[in-house]
């Protein structure tokens, strides 16, 4: 068990969760929300027109872009689920994103967006292989809580076939998104040179 999973179980941490999201990530997710909504349902709109974010190619199973927020470059790489249940649930778009930052304090940010509003003071669980990392939550948005290792997941990410997320919404249902991990090395690697 990683040190921030052992965090997350300590009173007052859930509580004081949305203090310790990255203020500039919560702002990308929120940003890239409705402009993700329209890239991936919309193929080749992102390179139609400059002032959106710039396809930096399809990797398997993931996308990579990357685009200047506030003069800074930032690259980013997301993937839908291949599989959610329970089927039938009324969801917005759901996604899991990594953005890479050079220029800030950390450069790396792992992201789920549920596509509804997670209960208040939850946790989510991210699983891969044999590893269990915690997520803060926030409204629809999920992240690896300050004191964590976005490093940690994102090697754990690498290293894994499929990632399965598990997280319950304000009505307390609990939903769990499978994805594929296909093409996330060749994305990742492809958002650090091209943000380096």
């Amino acid at each position: 068990m990683f040190q921030y999973e052992e965090n997350l179980k300590t009173p007052g941490v859930e509580k004081s969760a949305s203090d310790r999201y990255s203020l500039s990530m919560y702002r990308l997710s929120a940003s890239l929300f409705l402009i993700l909504s329209l890239l991936l349902s919309l193929p080749g709109l992102a390179t139609a027109q400059q002032a959106d974010p710039r396809a930096l190619g399809t990797f398997t199973d993931w996308l990579a872009y990357s685009w200047v927020e506030n003069d800074n470059k930032v690259c980013y790489m997301l993937s839908r689920p291949l599989k959610s249940t329970p089927q039938g649930v009324n969801r917005g778009d759901i996604y899991v994103m990594v953005a890479y930052r050079p220029s800030s304090k950390s450069k790396e940010e792992v992201s789920h967006v549920s596509g509804y509003p997670y209960k208040d003071k939850s946790t989510v669980e991210a699983l891969i292989g044999g590893q269990k990392f915690l997520l803060a939550t926030n409204g629809e948005v999920a992240w690896v809580p300050e004191g964590g290792s976005d490093t940690k997941f994102i090697g754990a990410m690498r290293g894994g076939s499929k990632m399965i997320i598990k997280g319950t919404s304000t009505r307390g249902t609990l939903t769990v998104d499978t994805y594929s991990l296909q093409g996330f090395t060749a994305a990742y690697k492809q958002i650090r040179k091209s943000c380096t």
